[in-house]
């Protein structure tokens, strides 16, 4: 005869479980946390008190059913059957069956209450761990179901009588486990509606004890964004405005909202973008050098940034993947910096925390994927990533250019140095006459005194490598055989970056140059076959052809002669003269294009000759200035002028001026002109050629003053000439008699 049993379960197996199912106090806490995530909550408080932590959300609570089958059951079903959640359709994070187990890992008595709205009356759950002993049935420990009166929808689990001491690297450990889990911060106010998700934010504190007042451990902006270098933002409008802004930036002033428009670089209107609307980016910026964050700051950032830095995207409140995961390189930020050599500032997806918030919920600008992974390309994407791009570049270029300044703009250090070691010159001479005066006066001392004061007195003044004229004396001669090594090594990487910047400046006039040849003897060649007398037509483009072959061969001679110069290392005296006549042969031909009256003056008599320097030098001035006027004049809509003078200065000095009717230089902007990667210029999109990306980047002007300071002259923004806008002034020293 056979009997019917059944399974019995110890009671003991709790605590088994609650310590294999959960080896960590972390791992335990995090769980917990992210039952409020499922839940739909967007905003939980960690509490940590004497002997308690609180966890306290303001998700949808739990009804006596669910908090019967979902909690008290073991090995519920409940999360299998709905694996996202009700509200904000998220895919749920709780590891099945875990959470009971973790509030029994981290203490020996629970206290849970919820409640699914504000009015009615809420439940509280209490279970005391200790009395599931080994020994006794499971079904056998009772666990007490009561109510609570209305409060805040939500749910507040505390744990009491805790096993584990918690320190505060735990607690951000804890956190930086839930990063994944949580929009950074918010950008833009998002509409509260349903199925709007608004994010989910985790707070940690600790109670202050005394006075009962709770101090924060962790938070997203304690751990990562009060220790940012800079904000960068910006806003697109319903007319498809866009502005941009700079601010707390910690190595410079902030800069205000201002328009900008990826594609047009130079206006200082620019138009509404076409098809983009209602976009809001805020993104941090960090810098991840050791000197620049405290120690354990930095670690902690940096660890923060490796695993999660970058700009994400989210469109009506929702996370948008790919974008912004790691390896996702969807602004091309880290292409840009290991590509660009301008960029010399961090500018790599690790030094961003970012989100850009898209607001389109008729789906008009932006159009996901059939598999939901990513958006297709449509003009509004192109739009935002070459906005987003260009403002991020942007704001890089003037951080970098405040974190390089100068104490004062356009001072060289060239002088400096001079001065410096005439001082030790002149403390050289003045200690020798010391210490020979010295020697005097104890020769004499000695005479009078006998032969032991004379061996004393020997042994006292020491011997010739102790005198501290002698030390000073080859320390200048080291110094100054230093500084004639790094002044040539210098003089190469100057000539370096010279033809680099002369060829990316007019590579891509040229370029255009050529396609326009190739376009219009395409259409000769289609008007030839047709040919047939007095057809102007045909006549008007062989015409233009020729005009611009013409000019195209005047851009080239005037390139090659300068890449012959640079070719030639010796030194020896410029005519400026003749620089400035074969730099107008070499433009002019340009500059009637974009319709310039360029015009020149020199001396008929006086070729004006500098000291010794290269030849392609006074040449790369003359250009960089050209480059600048010409971006000046597109932003005008006046007469375009440029001209060129040149004479004798003050002293003899060979004096250079630059004027131009451009759209000028403001008056907080002149001191700082010649400093290296200042520009007033939009970055260039991350797609655009090599000499669109180093145009604009604030090196052209401070290659000029490395040329004009390393020859022993200056340079600076002067008073233009009457009818003109702007005037850069260049002072080079006159070759000598002798």
């Amino acid at each position: 005869m056979s009997e019917k049993l059944r399974f019995t379960t110890d009671a003991g197996l709790i605590d088994r479980l609650g310590r294999e199912l959960v080896g960590r106090q972390e791992t335990a806490l995090i769980e917990l946390v992210k039952n409020s995530f499922d839940a739909d909550a967007w905003e939980v408080k960690v509490t940590l008190e004497t002997d308690a932590i609180v966890i306290a959300d303001n998700g949808t609570g739990m009804t006596r059913e669910e908090l019967i089958a979902g909690f008290l059951r073991l090995a519920s079903t409940l999360k299998v059957k709905e694996p996202r959640s009700r509200i904000f359709n998220r895919q749920r994070a709780g590891r099945k069956g875990i959470g009971r187990f973790a509030t029994q890992r981290l203490g020996k008595a629970l206290r849970l209450s919820t409640w699914i709205n504000d009015d009615d009356p809420g439940l509280e759950l209490v279970v005391d761990w200790r009395k599931f002993e080994s020994g006794r049935d499971l079904n056998e420990v009772p666990v007490y179901l009561g109510e609570e009166p209305p409060s805040k929808m939500g749910t507040v689990i505390r744990i009491e009588d805790l096993r584990d001491e918690w320190s505060d690297s735990q607690i951000r450990r804890c956190w930086r486990g839930l990063l994944a889990l949580q929009q950074p911060f918010p950008v833009a106010p998002v509409e509260r509606r349903p199925g709007n998700d608004p994010g989910f934010n985790v707070t940690f504190l600790r109670d202050g004890g005394l006075f009962d007042d709770p101090q924060l451990v962790v938070d997203f902006q304690s751990e990562i964004l009060d220790h940012h270098h800079a904000l960068i933002e910006f806003r697109v409008s319903e007319e498809g405005v866009a502005e941009w802004r700079l601010s707390q930036n910690r190595f410079g002033p902030d800069r205000g909202w201002s328009r900008i428009h990826h594609d047009h670089r130079d206006s200082a209107d620019p138009p509404p973008y076409a098809s983009l609307r209602d976009v809001a980016m805020k993104t941090h910026y960090f810098i991840l050098a050791p000197d620049l964050l405290p120690s354990l700051i930095y670690s902690r950032v940096r660890d923060a940034l490796r695993e999660e830095g970058g700009v994400r995207l989210y469109r009506n409140g929702f996370r948008v993947v790919p974008y912004g995961e790691p390896g996702n390189d969807w602004l091309r930020l880290d292409q840009i910096y290991s590509q660009r050599g301008v960029v010399l500032a961090p500018i790599a997806n690790r030094n961003f925390f970012g989100v850009i918030e898209v607001q389109d919920p008729e789906g008009r600008q932006f159009e996901e994927h059939t598999s939901r992974e990513g958006l297709i390309e449509t003009n509004s994407f192109r739009e935002l990533t070459g906005l987003a791009t260009a403002v991020l570049v942007t704001a890089v270029n003037r951080i970098s250019e405040d974190r390089g300044r100068k104490t004062s703009a356009g001072g060289s250090t060239q002088q400096k140095a001079t001065d410096t070691l005439d001082r030790l010159r002149n403390v050289a001479r003045a200690t020798k006459a010391a210490e020979e005066a010295r020697d005097s006066e104890n020769d004499a001392s000695k005479a009078t005194q006998g032969p032991d004061a004379a061996r004393e007195g020997n042994e006292s003044s020491g011997g010739e490598e102790g005198n501290a004229s002698n030390l000073i004396e080859e320390s200048i001669a080291l110094i100054e055989k230093q500084r004639a090594e790094l002044a040539d090594e210098a003089a190469l990487l100057r000539l370096l970056a010279t033809l680099g910047l002369t060829t990316s400046e007019f590579s891509h006039e040229t370029g255009m140059t050529f396609e326009a040849v190739r376009m219009d003897f395409q259409s000769v060649f289609e008007a030839a076959l047709a040919a047939r007398a007095g057809d102007d037509e045909f006549a008007g483009q062989a015409e233009r052809a020729n005009a611009m072959l013409s000019r195209l061969d005047a851009l080239t001679a005037y390139l090659n002669e300068l890449a012959s110069a640079r070719s030639v290392r010796e030194l020896s005296p410029v005519s400026v003269s003749k620089a400035i006549g074969e730099f107008e042969i070499g433009v002019k031909k340009l500059a009637e294009k974009a319709g310039i009256d360029l015009t020149i003056d020199t001396p008929e008599y006086d070729p004006l000759y500098t000291r010794p320097m290269h030849a392609a030098e006074v040449s790369s001035v003359l250009l960089n200035f050209f480059s600048n006027s010409l971006k000046a004049l597109r932003r005008t809509e006046g007469a375009r002028c440029i001209h060129v003078a040149a004479g004798r200065g003050v002293g003899g000095q060979i004096l250079i001026r630059f004027n131009d009717t451009g759209d000028g230089i403001p008056v907080e902007s002149r001191e700082k002109v010649f400093d290296l990667f200042f520009t007033t210029r939009i970055a260039a999109p991350a797609d655009a050629s090599n000499a669109e990306q180093f145009s604009g980047t604030g090196l052209g002007l401070w290659i000029v003053h490395q040329i004009v300071s390393k020859a022993g002259g200056d340079a600076e923004v002067g008073e233009p000439d009457v009818g003109f806008t702007t005037c850069l002034e260049v002072r080079l020293p006159a070759e000598e008699e002798d």
